[in-house]
């Protein structure tokens, strides 16, 4: 056998774990479903309700996507800074072995947060469904987005202290995973990124999206609640996370961002860069293509029916502007967009960056 043959020979040997190759998110990842995948979480769980910032042992149990029943050990500990403070249960990171993960053939992707409901109110899973639609929408609407999975995950407390507690949660992808999905690497750096550096599309795309969901509480120019990710060609990519200070959501421990001209949670303010009216009215077009997508999502979701109801008008008020300003030729439609805000920059923002053009 010559050295041909048998690199050829190696390759068909290695090509099943190559094409078997997967992250512990993909194992638990019902693409375009809203299908919960049951979860046991064990852990010391006095020390996490106490937020004990130090990691702790747990086992993670499931039944992945394929049938089989995994069981794994993994570090927990609390993460976020408001929701930590505020709630009653502070969200999670999950935090696997790289060498563990390795060693059946799975992506080094290590690193998960889990988003829980803030307290036992029975309102509080419902907020966790809306941000978990806000994450699915985006998804309809950017090819630039975090996955995210549905969970009904059960606490057991590995003290015998306290008892199980099932709730609705869900898990948001590793950053890094991410980044290698879209084909770039997260930008460690990304403050203060020049408004050129970012490709227009996206960024445009990232902040309409934020526009629909009604959020204040992001920034490009500081990096605050998104991710910027460096493609092979070196431009630059927000994605937007974290969207439970959004009227979509609607929150009652949310506040408006008043630095950026927002007076309500419910009222939308336009905080992207200027781009040529072309890419804007492009971008519009894509998502009034999703409209029917979206509302469906909203539709068929688990929400109570008066959540539904009140999400779905809030999305319907959105495509009806929308509607409005993209049939607008007299007025270019990032100006339309900014309306009485044209004026405000953001904290940390060049003025340039959000200027309104000629009509």
């Amino acid at each position: 056998m010559n050295s041909k043959q048998l690199f050829s020979l190696l390759v068909l040997i290695a090509l099943p774990i190559l094409v078997s190759a997967t992250s512990i998110f993909d194992l638990l990842y019902t693409e375009g479903k809203q299908q919960a995948i049951a979860l046991r979480l064990e852990a010391p769980m006095d020390s996490l309700l106490a937020k004990t910032p130090n990691k702790q042992e747990a086992i993670l149990q499931f039944t992945d996507i394929n049938g089989q029943p995994q069981r794994w050990s993994l570090d927990v500990s609390i993460r976020g800074k408001f929701r930590r403070n505020r709630c009653d249960y502070a969200p999670l990171k999950l935090n696997f072995s790289k060498k563990a993960l390795k060693a059946i053939g799975l992506a080094p992707h290590d690193k998960y947060k889990l988003v829980t409901p803030c307290n036992e109110d029975p309102s509080a899973g419902d907020l966790i469904m809306k941000e978990y639609l806000a994450y699915r929408a985006y998804q309809l609407l950017s090819p630039y987005s975090y996955r995210v999975q549905l969970l009904e995950i059960t606490y057991v407390d590995s003290n015998g202290n306290l008892p199980d507690r099932t709730e609705t949660a869900f898990l948001i992808e590793d950053t890094d995973e991410m980044a290698a999905r879209l084909g770039g690497e997260e930008l460690e750096n990304a403050l203060g990124q020049p408004a050129e550096a970012f490709d227009a599309t996206a960024e445009a795309t990232h902040a309409l999206f934020q526009y629909l969901v009604g959020n204040g509480d992001w920034s490009l120019p500081l990096a605050r609640n998104l991710k910027v990710v460096k493609m092979a060609d070196g431009k630059l990519i927000p994605v937007g996370y974290d969207f439970d200070f959004t009227g979509w959501v609607g929150a009652p421990y949310a506040t408006p961002t008043s630095e950026v001209g927002q007076r309500s949670i419910y009222e939308r303010v336009y905080l992207g860069y200027v781009q040529e009216d072309k890419v804007m009215r492009d971008i519009a077009t894509s998502f009034r293509e999703q409209r029917k997508a979206v509302i469906s999502l909203v539709n068929s979701s688990d929400l109570n029916e008066v959540d539904q109801e009140i999400l779905w008008r809030f999305v319907s008020r959105f495509y009806a502007r929308l509607n409005r300003m993209n049939n607008n030729n007299g007025m270019l439609l990032y100006n339309q967009l900014r309306g009485e805000t044209a004026e405000v920059i953001p904290p940390g923002a060049e003025a340039a960056s959000y200027r309104v053009m000629g009509k």
